[in-house]
């Protein structure tokens, strides 16, 4: 059975409720001195003015060279709205704990006192081991949220644990389907393969987060390890960067490889 592209799995970054345009720069450049336009929060939800979206922005890489171009809008800013994170596999039934943590994903609602989020389409070099690939297969596409949560929490160190629980996932459905999961070298993240025996579809999923108050949390389809590893790590980098003075901030606890004792 062949099975057609975006048939298995489903990665989204979800504020809920109605995004506010943000007076962001779109242009790529290099994430020194990135940031909003200078009537960024005047853009923002009027219902709220007392709310800083710049400062966000401020934490967001937008490097061209790294991330992509970024897509119109290119920054979309939202207030008072719960965040969502969920990554379902379609035609996989995983069980035990993997089951646990993706229903403990799928299911989390967290409170945002405010947030943006942004897109980005880059053009990949295209894999010499199979000249058919088609043009969608060589072009990378990743969404980023930057946002601050109500309550301190911790959402994004689910994604230490995923990989060993979940590791590879046979179909029931679709015969030599397989999903495989490897955690990104020293961050919060999770990069995943799935293919069917003729085509491969790869995503990378995760975040970083500064004293459970401040998050970054990132989706980016077709890359590799390496250029999750580069992309991941610099948003966690920035998003430290822009909040390490904000008070009592630390960051999160360092996603390793290792486990570490309590």
């Amino acid at each position: 059975m062949v099975v057609k592209r975006k048939a298995f799995q489903m990665a989204a970054l979800v504020a809920v409720g109605g995004m506010g345009l943000v007076g962001c720069s779109g242009q790529g450049s290099d994430e020194q001195g990135t940031g909003p336009d200078e009537g960024a929060t005047s853009t923002a939800a009027p219902t709220a003015p007392t709310v800083d979206l710049e400062q966000y922005a401020q934490a967001l890489v937008t490097d061209a060279e790294l991330m992509g171009a970024p897509e119109d809008p290119p920054v979309e800013g939202f207030v008072d709205e719960p965040v969502s994170m969920y990554l379902t596999l379609t035609d996989f039934s995983p069980t035990g704990e993997c089951k646990e943590l993706l229903d403990e994903l799928n299911s989390y609602s967290g409170p945002a006192v405010a947030g943006i989020s942004a897109k980005f389409v880059k053009e990949m070099p295209s894999d010499n081991s199979d000249a058919e690939q088609s043009p969608e297969a060589t072009q990378a596409s990743a969404q980023t949220l930057i946002f601050e949560t109500v309550n301190t929490d911790e959402p994004m160190s689910i994604y230490r644990k995923i990989p060993n629980a979940c590791e590879t996932l046979t179909s029931e459905e679709v015969e030599d389907a397989e999903a495989v999961f490897t955690k990104v070298p020293g961050l919060d993240a999770v990069h995943l393969e799935i293919f069917d025996g003729e085509e491969t579809e790869t995503l990378a999923v995760g975040g970083a987060s500064v004293n459970g108050t401040y998050h970054a949390y990132m989706s980016a389809e077709q890359v590799s390890m390496d250029q999750a590893e580069e992309m991941f790590g610099a948003q966690a980098e920035k998003l430290q960067e822009t909040f390490q003075d904000e008070a009592s901030a630390s960051p999160s606890p360092e996603a390793s490889d290792q486990p570490t004792a309590e």
